[in-house]
């Protein structure tokens, strides 16, 4: 009998792991579903559409021929309530069932929503194809936006705002933009390129109150008295996971835990993508990435262990922000002791140790040698003189 594999989500790990399961078992039953309208698009190439920069079709990945020529049985518009362990079935809200032999969990998660929000209709979150089109046409229609959230999806935000001429608003609730791997000195360098945009950066800073006629926000107050008009707010203050559907061991945050094939706390129910929590031979116990690139790999290695590999999950991620002369790159994890240099130029690393082993780095235009390190990372090597990896001499 074939195995019946089913995946719930069709994310690039979702995808990805459905392709890898037709290449590891020709004969198998391959079933995925989503609950948006459309297969697979670039999530990433998201952020260059809404800015007005990029034709919608390029942000497609899959259509879908792609899955009927892999013999991929793709169920759009269908949401998966209950992943049972017991009778080895998935139920749909409409109350279809499923058999699966093994099943991958990759529902990512739901834009975390600003307390205030009372379903404002020019209040903003993205995550969809359809959340990028409203903030496209929020971005080409407004004057005056104000933008909420220090990370990586908050300055997509922020540069499609402004580079739309809108007066733009950044509240940062840390003392820099990405406080979780950057210092002052560093953020320094992207706060001023936000700022040539035409972005006024706001750090130290949270939303109090939110002043609204008929539907709309007008302006925002923040817990620091300043009051910002606005025709748009748009929100990145984080994710839920979408991990209720699936009754096994997560974090205190909700997140599906897994070890480091993947596997959940339940035999034959695996997970995969940016809300998962797993074991990682380098990082440790606690690992949580979501880069693109990372979710991909996750999504290939999950597809070799639900066929019978014992593959561990070792890869080293890689983020990047493409918005400015100065490029931002980061990769591995941000968490251990790190040291830093300014080139004065633009130009800052910053690289992250747990005792003489490289963990991480960061790079802001100067970003020659990151497969070198990368390796390093990857590799577990003992570093005897860390000072030396910060000189650009090193790399020549």
């Amino acid at each position: 009998m074939p195995k019946k594999y089913v995946i719930v989500g069709n994310g690039i790990a979702g995808a990805s792991a459905a392709e890898e399961l037709g290449k590891l078992d020709e004969e198998a039953e391959i079933k995925v579903f989503t609950d948006e309208p459309n297969p697979l698009y670039n999530r990433i190439m998201l952020k260059t559409y809404m800015k007005g920069r990029l034709p919608k079709q390029y942000t497609r990945v899959h259509d879908s021929n792609w899955y009927e020529k892999r013999d991929i049985q793709l169920s759009l518009n269908t949401r998966i309530s209950t992943v049972n362990s017991e009778t080895k079935k998935v139920e749909t809200e409409k109350g279809e069932k499923h058999d699966y032999d093994k099943v991958l969990v990759a529902t990512g998660g739901r834009p975390r929503k600003l307390p205030q929000d009372e379903g404002y209709s020019n209040l903003h979150y993205m995550w969809t194809m359809e959340d990028a089109d409203q903030i496209k046409k929020s971005a080409e229609n407004s004057e005056k936006a104000v933008v909420v959230g220090g990370g990586l999806l908050g300055i997509d935000f922020a540069v499609a705002y402004a580079e739309n001429d809108v007066e733009t608003h950044y509240l940062i609730r840390g003392k820099n933009w990405w406080s979780r791997g950057l210092d002052r000195e560093g953020a320094s360098i992207i706060h001023e390129q936000l700022e040539k945009k035409g972005v006024n950066v706001v750090t130290e800073s949270e939303v109090e109150s939110l002043n609204s006629s008929e539907g709309e926000v007008k302006s925002v107050e923040t817990i620091n008295g300043e009051v910002f008009s606005c025709d748009a707010l748009a929100v990145a203050i984080g994710q839920i996971p979408n991990s209720e559907l699936v009754n096994v061991g997560k974090n205190r945050k909700n997140m599906i835990k897994t070890d480091e094939h993947l596997e959940t706390s339940e035999k034959d129910i695996f997970a995969a993508g940016n809300m998962v929590e797993y074991r990682h031979p380098i990082f440790g116990d606690k690992t949580v990435n979501g880069a693109w690139d990372h979710s991909e790999q996750m999504g290939k290695t999950a597809a070799k262990n639900m066929v019978g590999e014992e593959k561990v999950f070792d890869y080293v991620n890689t983020y990047g922000v493409g918005h400015f002369s100065s490029q931002f790159l980061a990769i591995g994890d941000w968490s251990g002791e790190p040291i830093s240099k300014s080139y004065g130029d633009q130009h800052y690393r910053r690289l992250f140790f747990d005792n003489d082993r490289l963990v991480g780095a960061v790079m802001i235009g100067f970003t020659k040698g990151q497969e070198e390190l990368r390796e390093m990372i990857k590799n577990r090597v003992t570093v005897e003189d860390k000072e030396k990896l910060l000189e650009k001499s090193y790399y020549n």
